[in-house]
């Protein structure tokens, strides 16, 4: 899982490709017959070709209605190919594949920076609006960016996936245009 998750993120960092707003439903086609996520607080989520589950990542509001300090973003999984539940990440999927690492952002109250384990150099901004809802930003095709989910192509055989391309798929977010990124192996 871990190597699953370093090539499909390295896959994030070379090769980018932007795709005009013409094609957003074919490129969207991936997520054909899987299921969405609706989880309370959702920033984005990660599926794969290989099964419907799917990593959910979301703003972890504390009782005081800010984002908790200690945990900004909380990572789990929706487990679509049994019953839908939620399940937490397991030790090695926090440690090595789907979990984060966060920072508070210097000089803004309630604002984090973060990043994937696997991937420390893609950063991730999360934050809230005035009316409290969550907002997360980063750079898709070299724009500002909401990212909204990711789509892992990959054959699992083994006890290792070997990915052929990873598919990032977000809005602008001055205009909202559809962004669009795909990362071959």
């Amino acid at each position: 899982m871990k190597h699953l998750i370093i090539i499909a993120i390295s896959l994030l960092l070379f090769g980018f490709n932007s795709i005009p707003l013409e094609s957003q439903q074919d490129k969207t086609a991936v997520f054909d017959g899987y299921p969405t996520p609706t989880d309370e607080n959702m920033l984005f989520y990660i599926q794969k070709s290989f099964n419907t589950n799917a990593v959910v990542y979301t703003a972890n509001i504390g009782e005081d209605g800010k984002l908790d300090p200690k945990e900004p973003v909380k990572v789990f999984w929706r487990r679509y190919q049994e019953e839908g539940q939620k399940r937490a990440l397991k030790y090695i999927e926090k440690k090595f594949a789907f979990g984060v690492n966060h920072k508070p952002i210097k000089g803004k109250e309630n604002a984090y920076v973060f990043t994937l384990v696997s991937l420390k150099e893609l950063k991730l901004f999360v934050t809230q609006d005035k009316n409290g809802t969550a907002k997360i930003a980063t750079t898709i095709a070299n724009k500002p960016a909401k990212l909204n989910r990711v789509f892992v192509t990959a054959e699992h055989k083994n006890i290792l996936p070997k990915v052929f391309y990873v598919e990032v798929f977000g809005s602008d977010l001055k205009t909202g245009e559809f962004l669009y990124e795909k990362f071959d192996n």
